[in-house]
C-alpha cells in the first residue's frame, strides 16, 4: 500500500545555523539512499519552496502564503510503499530530525482509483 509522508518543519528547524542545516541535509540524503535500496520509497517526493511563495485558494478568494493556524510548515513529501501503516510509521520515525523535534510527519494512505 502507498502512504504519503508529509514532512512538516517545526520552528526548531528554522533556528538551525547554516552548518547545522548542511549537516542535517546530509543526514536526509543518506536516509533517502538507505531507504531507496529497500524499496520502501515509492516516489522520491519533493522539497517545497518556502511558505512565503505560497498562495491559498478558498471560497472567499486567494491570499498570499499558507496562512494556516500552525507553527509547523509543510516542507515536502515522499510517497512510501509499505505493507501496513505501522511499517510506514517506523520508516517515518527514522527520518533525521524527528527525534530532535525538527520535523513532524503525517502519514496518509493513498486512495487508488
Amino acid at each position: 500500500m502507498k502512504y504519503v509522508m508529509l514532512i512538516m518543519n517545526t520552528e526548531a528547524a528554522d533556528k538551525l545555523t547554516a552548518e547545522e542545516q548542511q549537516a542535517w541535509s546530509a543526514e536526509v540524503m543518506a536516509w533517502y539512499e538507505k531507504n531507496a535500496t529497500t524499496g520502501v520509497i515509492a516516489d522520491g517526493g519533493a522539497q517545497l519552496q518556502p511558505p512565503d511563495t505560497a498562495k491559498t485558494v478558498r471560497a472567499s478568494g486567494v491570499t498570499d502564503g499558507p496562512f494556516i493556524e500552525s507553527k509547523e510548515v509543510l516542507g515536502g513529501y515522499t510517497v512510501l510503499e509499505a505493507k501496513t501503516i505501522d511499517e510506514a510509521v517506523a520508516v517515518a520515525q527514522s527520518w533525521p530530525g524527528v527525534n530532535r523535534g525538527l520535523i513532524t510527519m503525517e502519514l496518509r494512505p493513498v486512495v487508488v482509483f
